[in-house]
Formats: structure tokens, C-alpha cells, sequence
């Protein structure tokens, strides 16, 4: 079972947490449109580093 825990307080931070796997279309699908976030992410930050820090982590 993919398990997706969203975390949000009253100044608008947002925590997304995807846990889990299963062989479906599901999984598949939080998988591409996590990912897809992330990259579109990227490239925000790259073309404006004024307004956008994006900071990934590896653990």
C-alpha cells in the first residue's frame, strides 16, 4: 500500500510524505506526479534564484 501523510501548519508550510509501494497503476501514477513536482520544481529555482531555493536531501 502507498500511504501519502500531508502535514500543514497556519503559515502555509507543507509536508508530503509518500511511504510504501504496490505493483499498480497507483503507485505509478503518485510516483510520476511527485516526481513530475519536483523537476518542474527544479527548473522554477534554476530560472529564478532570487525567488525559489529548492533544497533536496539525501539520507
Amino acid at each position: 500500500m502507498t500511504k501519502i501523510e500531508v502535514t500543514t501548519n497556519a503559515d502555509g508550510y507543507m509536508k508530503i510524505e509518500a511511504m510504501g509501494h504496490t505493483q499498480s497503476v497507483v503507485c505509478a501514477s503518485v510516483s510520476t506526479l511527485l516526481q513530475s513536482s519536483i523537476r518542474f520544481l527544479q527548473e522554477l529555482s534554476e530560472q529564478y534564484p532570487e525567488d525559489l531555493q529548492l533544497t533536496i536531501k539525501q539520507e
